[in-house]
């Protein structure tokens, strides 16, 4: 069991692990009576009812026996040494070939995508190079594709061994369940260190058994996968116990091959509409690991975070669809308006104008790109090597465009769907005008001038579909609309000097009316573009009214008249509250010096904010007293 020392643990580093196996802990993982408790309790989990809080066949009692682990040549019972030998040879053995063949599937596909590209190429520019590289991609793939059918022949047909390795992994994750006290949700503050000293290839392995078994087609048909489904639960959004976002991201994965429409069992479906455990948690978690997922410490973080979250989105999607997982959503949006959901839609709006302006930047390289293709006399007087650099970038972009915009779909869908139940949190002072900016962005760019720049030859090839976003778009402006009691909503989108035009609005239904949007809709949508024009307008008077404004009393970082000033701990630099907020939602430090900063911290200048209203006051009442 010493061994563990060299491999990688839940959340416990190298040190604390190695400290944990020399200093007086025991080994409680495994001993005769506790195996026969961890039996007996996993074969009556089958016939619990899972509607309480605790795990059936998680708590497991104690041996009463323990074998300490002080001495590096300490005595393990037999049970122990084989319960560490197996996890560790299914990880070497097992594991590695799935893993192996799952690398298999992928890089056929690569090289079948790269053989298209590369005829595709060969059409546009002939050249000796590629008809060589075509005929060496064609050998390959027909090697791998051989390869493929002797795993096939021995991982797929092999049911009792994968049979087996369901049965252990799910007595590994009930133990592990154990070492934290059994399920109780919220878990304990402090991990335990046995369960932090855990290798991590017992979760991983776990879940990629999951992953692989959930793509066999009825593989799950009368599999027990309760006990799975409660660890996801418990440890997807708990950095504190499972140190690894991209393994707590794999449980995502794990979700998401159980959706119905993928899995196609009806074992599956139960685990997410009559699963009380996941219907209080399941969303919630969801949302956290949404938020968790923006900081992950790998380099490739940023570009990580929208795969990730495509699998999140996809399943929240999916969830939506089931009622008890709507209230869910809709009640932590209420409990939660100013906590993890504000932080969800600061992350969810941030992505989508990130992927929607990359990939309409990159729909106007590509129609560069084609224009110079498809002039065929000058294409051809152009070196091969240009031409050939020049079609990769083509395809580069092609799939870039692609991946953008089925991601950017994703993420104003679900802004879509969900502000026809939840206004709120988008129409917060920090939140209101950041959804009005991105609204009237995205309108600008479909119905703007410069939409007829867009089009493209096979939109539907990049899941490109403008009037299908475009309804979307307006949908959330008519929802949060309708949510908007105080009427601050046209009020923030008359404020946008980047892209709001009043003109827009009524270009937009123009084209609605030509698509057979819902007239009610539009109705609503042309009253919000008016009430949008008179606020305007009146911001205008207000303006002209104040005259020139006093520095003291302008926010330093976007220079407009404070509301609700507060002076930052640090940098003692004054603001006004809901900017600051905002930019603490990306970001938990002080922008003038980088020091700590959380909204708890903020110091309201009260002293500053009755003279700035004195001042409105004053000058309003001089604008009333000219006019008349």
């Amino acid at each position: 069991m010493n061994k563990i020392r060299g491999l990688t643990a839940l959340h416990a580093s190298s040190e604390e692990v190695a400290k944990w196996l020399t200093n007086d802990n025991q080994c409680n993982s495994v001993g005769s009576k506790q195996n026969n408790n961890i039996e007996n309790r996993s074969q009556g989990s089958q016939k619990a009812d899972h509607s309480d809080n605790d795990i059936p066949g998680s708590s497991v009692s104690h041996s009463s026996n323990p074998v300490p682990l002080a001495r590096e040549n300490a005595k393990y019972t037999f049970i122990c040494e084989c319960f560490f030998m197996t996890a560790r040879v299914l990880n070497l053995g097992l594991l590695k070939a799935l893993s192996d063949f799952k690398h298999l599937v992928q890089d056929i596909s690569r090289s079948e995508s790269t053989l298209a590209k590369l005829k595709a190429m060969q059409e546009q520019a002939p050249a000796p190079q590629f008809a060589l590289e075509i005929a060496r991609l064609e050998k390959e793939i027909e090697l791998y594709s051989q390869d493929k059918l002797c795993y096939e022949a021995q991982i797929l047909r092999d049911t009792p061994i994968l049979q087996s390795a369901f049965t252990f992994y799910r007595l590994v994750l009930v133990w592990m369940v154990s070492l934290v006290g059994g399920f109780k949700m919220p878990l304990p503050d402090t991990c335990p260190m046995k369960f932090a000293c855990m290798p991590e290839h017992f979760v991983d392995d776990a879940m990629e058994l999951l992953i692989f078994a959930s793509r066999i087609p009825k593989f799950l048909d009368g599999v027990f996968l309760e006990d799975y489904m409660n660890f996801i639960i418990m440890f997807m959004a708990s950095p504190d116990y499972i140190r690894n976002p991209y393994l707590r991201a794999k449980m995502v994965e794990v979700l998401n091959c159980w959706m119905t429409s993928r899995s196609g069992s009806s074992a599956t479906s139960t685990l997410f509409e009559g699963h009380q455990l996941s219907l209080q948690y399941l969303v919630r978690n969801l949302l956290k690991l949404y938020v968790d997922i923006e900081f992950t410490g790998s380099h490739t973080q940023f570009y990580d975070k929208f795969n990730i979250r495509h699998n999140i989105a996809e399943l929240l999607e999916y969830l939506w669809q089931v009622p008890g997982h709507r209230n869910a959503w809709i009640q932590i949006a209420k409990d939660e308006e100013k906590g993890v959901y504000l932080n969800f839609l600061n992350f969810l709006i941030n992505d989508s104008i990130y992927l929607l302006d990359e990939s309409l930047n990159k729909i106007l390289e590509l129609k560069e790109l084609e224009a110079e293709m498809s002039n065929t006399t000058e294409w051809e007087r152009r070196p091969a090597q240009e031409r050939q650099e020049r079609t990769r970038l083509f395809h580069s972009q092609e799939n870039i465009i692609r991946i953008d915009l089925k991601l950017a779909n994703e993420d104003v869908s679900m802004m879509a769907f969900s502000t026809e139940h939840i206004t709120a949190p988008f129409l917060l002072p920090e939140m209101v005008e950041r959804v009005a900016n991105m609204l009237n962005y995205f309108l600008l760019q479909l119905v703007g001038p410069q939409r007829k720049s867009l089009s493209l030859k096979d939109p539907e090839k990049y899941e490109f579909r403008p009037k299908d976003l475009l309804k979307q778009i307006v949908h959330i402006y008519v929802h949060l609309a309708k949510g908007d009691k105080d009427d601050i909503f046209p009020s923030a989108i008359s404020k946008d000097g980047r892209s709001y035009n009043e003109q827009l609005f009524s270009a937009a239904a123009d084209v609605l009316r030509r698509i057979g949007e819902d007239p009610r809709i539009i109705q609503d949508f042309v009253e919000l573009g008016r009430k949008a024009k008179i606020a305007a307008s009146e911001a205008m008077d207000t303006e002209e009214a104040l005259g020139e404004i006093p520095d003291e009393f302008l926010d330093p970082i976007q220079y407009t008249l404070m509301k609700d000033p507060v002076i930052l701990p640090s940098s003692r630099i004054i603001v006004d509250r809901h900017v600051i907020t905002r930019h603490l939602l990306s970001d938990s430090t002080d922008p003038f010096n980088r020091s700590h900063l959380t909204s708890d911290m903020l110091i309201p200048d009260n002293e500053l904010r009755a003279r700035i209203e004195e001042f409105v006051k004053s000058h309003g009442s001089r604008k009333r007293e000219s006019t008349l």
